[in-house]
């Protein structure tokens, strides 16, 4: 594997010198940028693109925090292992349950608008698995953008933040174990990010599959970066399926919030029979992985592309989640008179860089937080509305690790000099895009929903040969680091999936239809020598 994907020389690169470097723009990164300016830290954030676009953002939902009177910590606990179907770690469940409530208090007493009722008190609504009423939204349906907006604002007063827009970083820095900064291109230039520490905050990986509710950069090149400079990846196996996304042609896969359900919103197929109730008693509010799979079950009975979600019966559904109900309008849903036609797609990644409870990796100098991360917390299957909550925990955590790991504050040297020398890139971007469009076709219909062995074997076996293709060649632009991104993680998923022989949460095998005990464990995968290994039977 290669460790490089440019061509640069630190010697002739211009340099930006800072104490920590956090790459990503969403509420993990927003959230550690601010935790640390408040320690007293100088920081520099980096976004690929402009510092609101980002998966959280786009979060629809809610955050998850056990902030009612009928409501405590264990519960919201309790109600985590179960979505988690026996792979989530119990100590980090605690830590975000516990330590929840007081990260979105805090929010709010910065200025996050959420949404309150009559009385003052948090509007707290309810969503799949969850006993109890803890969802905090805003604007009904724009809880991600209220929360983008307020850190962002948050970020722009604090003297002690410096941001970077357009800066894709491609290399990290790597010497004698230990991370010293990155090399990125901002606005197409390459420039060195001297740091004495990185944090990774990068997203997810949706847009390596054909259907995604994610943004364009959800690529999953923060994971890149850290498995090519040598950090672990855990559970890589475990992405899960939104199951309501919009299902019209042409149309883009729009989330139609899991909230929606939780307000009363029940799903058809398209004989018009209601198919829940025989898949899960909680019916329409199972986990996601159960709901997705019941969907598609029902999908290949009707021979259909879709199935109906029927929210005519929420009282005022266009007051209670306006931004959803504006945006099918504009794609000619009535959502108030008339069902959606929804199918499953990808969504989340549980798995991600192996970190500890402070955000961690196994590279010094390293640490990544939020969806990037995989800390144990989310087990097999997310539940719903505690990723931005995940990301406000940790960010605020990893920061209190800097702080104490790196105790002092300065702009870092940039000592020593790095020089890499590739094969210039030859592939024309047509034959680009044309790999990339196969590449999330084959991850879709191979490692999406339902898996098995020689699916597995041969997505592998097509995914190895695009990537000699690209092997050894120069990145030159953010289309070029992309590809090669999705076509890295996409094999880390592939293997760790062939590897799990049993089914358990999102991840699904055809060939071994049950949970087995002796998976009952997470999945380690690393960069060993160019070779990725995945490692079994890791408690």
């Amino acid at each position: 594997m290669e460790t490089y994907w440019t061509s640069f020389d630190t010697a002739e690169t211009p340099v930006i010198q800072t104490d920590i470097l956090v790459i990503g723009s969403g509420a993990a990164g927003l959230q550690t940028a601010w935790s640390l300016a408040e320690a007293g830290r100088e920081v520099l954030v980096v976004a690929r693109d402009e510092l609101q676009d980002s998966n959280t953002a786009k979060a629809q939902g809610g955050i998850a925090a056990a902030l009612g009177q009928d409501d405590d910590p264990t519960l919201h606990y309790q109600d985590t292992l179960v979505a988690g179907a026996g792979l989530t770690d119990e100590s980090m469940a605690r830590i975000v349950v516990t330590e929840g409530p007081d990260a979105v208090l805090d929010l709010l007493h910065h200025g996050a608008r959420f949404d309150k009722n009559p009385d003052g008190t948090l509007a707290l609504g309810r969503e799949g698995c969850h006993s109890r009423n803890r969802i905090v939204h805003a604007n009904g349906d724009s809880t991600g953008a209220e929360v983008s907006r307020a850190l962002r604002a948050i970020a722009g007063e604090e003297k002690r933040i410096a941001t970077l827009e357009h800066c894709y970083v491609t290399d990290l820095l790597v010497r004698e174990g230990r991370c010293q900064g990155a090399m990125a291109l901002h606005k197409g230039r390459t420039v060195r990010l001297a740091a004495n520490g990185v944090v990774l905050a990068t997203g997810g990986v949706g847009r390596l599959f054909a259907h995604t509710t994610n943004p364009e950069g959800a690529t999953g090149s923060g994971l890149a970066l850290a498995c090519r400079a040598g950090a672990e990846l855990m559970d890589m196996e475990f992405v899960q399926f939104h199951p309501t996304a919009l299902a019209i042609p042409g149309r883009p896969s729009f989330l139609v919030s899991e909230a929606v359900r939780g307000a009363g919103a029940l799903l058809y197929n398209t004989r018009g029979e209601r198919f829940m109730p025989g898949y899960h008693p909680m019916k329409e509010l199972a986990p996601r992985d159960v709901v997705a799979r019941a969907i598609a079950t029902e999908m290949k009975k009707c021979g259909s592309d879709h199935v109906w979600l029927d929210a005519t019966g929420i009282e005022k559904v266009e007051e209670k989640f306006p931004m959803i109900f504006r945006t099918l309008l504009d794609y000619g849903v009535d959502m108030g008179k008339e069902r959606i036609p929804i199918a499953p797609a990808a969504h989340y990644m549980m798995g991600g860089i192996r970190t500890d409870g402070w955000g961690r990796t196994t590279v010094k100098g390293l640490y990544a937080c939020g969806e990037a991360a995989c800390t144990g917390l989310q087990g097999a299957n997310r539940l719903a509305s505690n990723s931005l909550l995940e990301g406000l925990v940790f960010g605020r955590r990893a920061a209190r690790a800097l702080c104490q790991d790196i105790p002092e504050n300065r702009p870092a040297e940039p000592e020593g000099s790095w020089k890499a020398e590739l094969a210039p890139w030859t592939v024309s971007s047509r034959e680009q895009a044309a790999d990339r469009q196969q590449l999330q076709e084959l991850m879709s219909r191979q490692l999406g929903i339902a898996r098995d062995r020689d699916d597995l074997e041969q997505a592998l076996e097509t995914m190895d040969g695009l990537a000699r293709k690209y092997e050894g060649r120069a990145a030159e632009n953010p289309d070029q680091l992309d590809l090669k991104a999705q076509l890295l993680v996409s094999r880390l998923i592939a293997r760790a999936a062939l590897q799990r022989e049993e089914s358990r949460g999102a991840h699904y095998r055809l060939d071994f239809p049950e949970p087995r005990d002796c998976w009952k464990h997470h999945s380690i995968e690393e960069n060993e020598g160019g070779t990725i290994h995945v490692q079994q039977n890791v408690g």
